[in-house]
């Protein structure tokens, strides 16, 4: 062993004198003193590591000799055909075996010890049993809170089957009307108090232009572009225009941008997480990609792993609730095709650490995605508004991709969105062209096949008709509005907090830790419910936030007061009154899912309350 040691030491010395030859003379005398304290220091700790070492090396070569000499005793018998055979025998056997437990180990490595444990406990008779009464009781009350009569008294319009003779268009129109009372009432333009989902104003001559052109190019398809070449030329336009925002356009840093139009966007991240998984399949070969996202990007990113068989990587957030690089960084390895940014990200509206997560991604050579889908038609007229907005688009270095929803605070109807990529080599992995089909050649964009026009031409004259300045006067509004809720609560509302500082008009807030007044966010949320509210309910932490967009931007002040008003009325009531209400509304959904380590229970309920949803 001491051998090997001093033959170590020597080539250790040998690069050393190499290393020192490089570098200038001024410090080479420095270098040289200092490497010869350091080793002047180490040789008593190697000499007495040696000491230590060496009879125990002795005793395990010793045992090894021995147990090679048994060896071959053993079979010294034997001819060497036999040999061979029981050695093939038994590296099969061994395969098998190792075959065996990488098949039962693959749903604990797949997904984790404790989903899989849960799902084992709650398959046993008796625990299968009390889930499935609890699930029985949830759709029931789930069926009593949906089935309500219809607005002005009548009995619940239903069809469970095709009418067998076609019914007027005036008694069509008539129950259209009657169906459309039980969907939230909007009110006046600004009044609305509705988190997010509509972004536009209700009654206003752009709603109206919008109407109209929708029903103007209701019959086109832009899978059929030689037939319907206005909504081909309508699509590409709105493509630059986004582009142009975002850093791309001949004039900007990025001029190759380019992307198509999808439905919403699920669809533009769906659209882009299957380009960049194809385009690493291509360039780099990665046959087990994988993907990094924060623990607060939205909720496709878990349906584009599912769909596309890509190993998911869900990080935690900073202390200010934003993705960081570094966390990032700790997750790459050579099956990483894509890390994921959020401009902002929809629980809380705080833009990540995108220059330093592209950075990261530019340096491995894999691609980089910023979901931009809230805050794409929103966050450059913020930046032009002065406001502080992080670097988050194409001119970052090493951003591959985009989402940004126009159907959002572009102002257009529900069922248009952007996705961008830097260049046209990228963009043509979102494709499928198949030549083989006895139906002709064919080319598809993207997921859909066919697409209607019309919700096409209502984003290009959303676009067009509102412009620059337009989006300018309602962001400015937003921000106006977002300020003022922040503002409120910070003066008004000391047992709530705003979570972090948002760039835009998502505002998300929480009870204040520490704060003696223990408010349950959820029993709030119902509160603010029957008030006429519609907030988001956020989880890890318990939060709730608000959305403000063009048609509910007046309402900060009467939010501020709803808030301080639910908080007195829930001291009012008492610590009992409020645990009482924790078991009703959307309370107990929420409160279990924030404290139970089961998801797959959770996941249960999900879908008994999915299947409701669905049912007539």
């Amino acid at each position: 062993m001491r051998e090997h040691l001093q033959v170590l030491q020597a080539q250790g010395r040998h690069l050393l004198a190499q290393a020192l030859e490089r570098i200038p003379p001024d410090v080479r005398s420095q270098a040289t003193d200092a490497i010869a304290k350091a080793y002047e220091q180490a040789a008593p700790l190697l000499a007495r590591g040696y000491a230590v070492a060496e009879p125990h090396v002795i005793v395990a070569n010793d045992a090894l000799a021995r147990a090679r000499e048994q060896f071959n005793q053993s079979v010294a018998d034997l001819d060497a055909a036999t040999l061979v055979v029981a050695t093939v025998l038994v590296l099969l056997a061994l395969n098998l075996v190792l075959w065996a437990v990488r098949r039962l180990a693959r749903p604990f490595t797949e997904r984790g010890v404790l989903p899989v444990l849960f799902d084992t406990i709650r398959s046993l008779p008796p625990l299968s049993g009390i889930i499935a009464k609890e699930k029985a009781k949830m759709r029931q009350k789930l069926l009593s809170s949906r089935d309500k009569a219809v607005p002005g008294g009548g009995p619940r319009d239903t069809l469970t089957s095709l009418p067998l003779r076609g019914t007027p268009a005036e008694e069509v129109a008539a129950r259209l009307q009657r169906r459309a009372l039980a969907d939230v009432q909007l009110g006046a333009d600004g009044q609305s108090r509705l988190s997010g989902a509509v972004y536009m104003a209700a009654h206003s001559p752009h709603r109206q232009l919008l109407d109209s052109t929708v029903a103007a190019f209701s019959l086109t398809n832009p899978l059929h572009a030689d037939s319907f070449p206005s909504v081909r030329q309508m699509e590409a336009e709105v493509v630059a225009m986004t582009a142009g925002l975002l850093g791309g356009g001949p004039a900007g840093p990025a001029p190759q941008v380019c992307g198509a139009m999808t439905s919403g966007g699920t669809e533009s991240i769906l659209s882009a997480v299957k380009a960049s998984r194809d385009y690493m399949a291509a360039r780099r070969g990665v046959r087990q990609p994988e993907m990094i996202i924060g623990v607060s990007a939205h909720a496709a990113y878990w349906k584009a792993a599912e769909y596309f068989n890509i190993k998911l990587h869900v990080v935690p957030v900073g202390p200010d609730f934003r993705l960081r690089a570094a966390d990032v960084r700790r997750r790459l390895n050579a099956n990483t095709v894509l890390v994921v940014a959020s401009a902002p990200g929809f629980p809380h509206g705080l833009v990540d650490d995108v220059k330093g997560i592209a950075g990261l991604a530019a340096r491995a050579g894999i691609c980089c995605h910023v979901d931009a889908c809230l805050g794409g038609f929103c966050l450059p007229f913020v930046r032009k508004l002065g406001s502080r907005v992080p670097p988050f688009d194409f001119a970052v270095r090493g951003v591959t991709s985009m989402s940004v929803d126009t159907h959002k605070f572009g102002m257009a109807h529900k069922g248009t969105s952007v996705v961008l990529y830097r260049t046209p080599e990228l963009r043509r992995h979102q494709f499928t062209q198949i030549t083989d089909w006895s139906g002709g050649l064919y080319i598809s964009p993207g997921l859909a096949g066919s697409r209607n026009g019309a919700l096409i031409a209502s984003a290009w004259a959303s676009l067009v008709h509102l412009g620059e300045e337009g989006l300018l006067a309602a962001t400015a509004r937003i921000m106006a509005a977002r300020d003022e809720l922040v503002r409120g609560i910070g003066a008004q509302v000391p047992e709530l907090e705003v979570i972090g500082e948002p760039e835009m008009g998502v505002v998300a807030f929480r009870p204040r830790p520490g704060h003696p007044a223990r408010i349950n966010i959820y029993v709030l949320n119902d509160h603010l419910t029957q008030q006429g509210w519609h907030m988001n309910a956020l989880q890890n932490p318990p939060a709730l936030h608000f959305c403000f967009t063009y048609m509910n931007s007046g309402m900060a002040p009467a939010l501020v007061a709803a808030l301080r008003a639910g908080v007195d009325a829930l001291a009012a009531a008492g610590p009992a009154a409020a645990a009482a209400a924790a078991k009703d509304g959307s309370a107990p959904l929420y409160g279990m899912a924030n404290v139970s380590p089961d998801r797959g229970m959770i996941g249960e309920f999900l879908v008994a309350y999915q299947d409701v949803m669905l049912m007539p």
